[in-house]
């Protein structure tokens, strides 16, 4: 089988949410091109990224010389970006995500062309609220990975003796709205089947809309 090459993806811009995309990406072994008009800001990342690039992204030619078209994906993550949404637009840059700072922005960003839109600080405040509602989202944020769309990944440890011993065909995990992706048993990782018997301890690892899964993370964690 052949093995799956990284992706190549640009970020334009490293401030605050420039910089947690950045984390992540790297995280995830992407080849990362980081462009920014602040020499000093981008030197801190030069361990992380492949290249990083001293431009202004709203200059065409520059971005032509970046060879930008190229990357399977480019970030534009800082929010006065309307001039460079417009040129990598007008190269015809495919998969392009882009930060709005409003949903006036957004709609801006939408009516020229931009396919995904980004609005961190609505999405910081949707998660505020869940938090804020939900006692048991408060309880396990910190075990919660966003998805998209409302969908996270939640990991606890079993604790519940009602499900200690069955198999997980028998809790129909599915009809209460999660799926088990993985289980972690001391040293070793397991992908769960409909015959998977849930031992004390086992570390289960779910996926979901946000309130099931926190529903679910307490049932199994009692």
């Amino acid at each position: 089988m052949a093995r799956k090459r990284n992706q190549d993806i640009c970020i334009i811009g490293t401030g605050r949410f420039g910089s947690a995309v950045i984390g992540q990406l790297a995280k995830m072994n992407c080849s990362l091109l980081l462009v920014d008009s602040d020499e000093q800001v981008l030197n801190e990342y030069k361990d992380v990224a492949q290249k990083i690039v001293v431009a202004d992204a709203t200059n065409i030619k520059a971005l032509k010389a970046l060879n930008i078209t190229e990357m399977d994906t480019v970030v534009v993550a800082v929010s006065d970006n309307i001039e460079i949404v417009a040129a990598l637009l007008e190269l015809d840059v495919k998969n392009l995500i882009v930060r709005a700072k409003s949903k006036t922005h957004a709609r801006v960003l939408k009516q020229i062309g931009a396919n995904v839109i980004i609005q961190p600080e609505y999405e910081a405040g949707v998660r505020t609220a869940l938090i804020a509602a939900n006692p048991n989202f408060m309880r396990f944020s910190q075990n919660l990975q966003e998805i998209g769309d409302n969908f996270v990944m939640g990991t606890t440890s079993l604790n519940s003796q009602f499900y200690e011993g069955k198999p997980i065909k028998e809790i129909k995990f599915r009809d209460l709205g999660v799926s088990v992706v993985l289980i972690k048993r001391g040293a070793r990782s397991i992908l769960p089947s409909g015959l998977t018997t849930l031992e004390r301890g086992d570390l289960l690892t779910l996926i979901g809309k946000v309130e099931d899964v926190t529903v679910m993370l307490a049932e199994l964690n009692k």
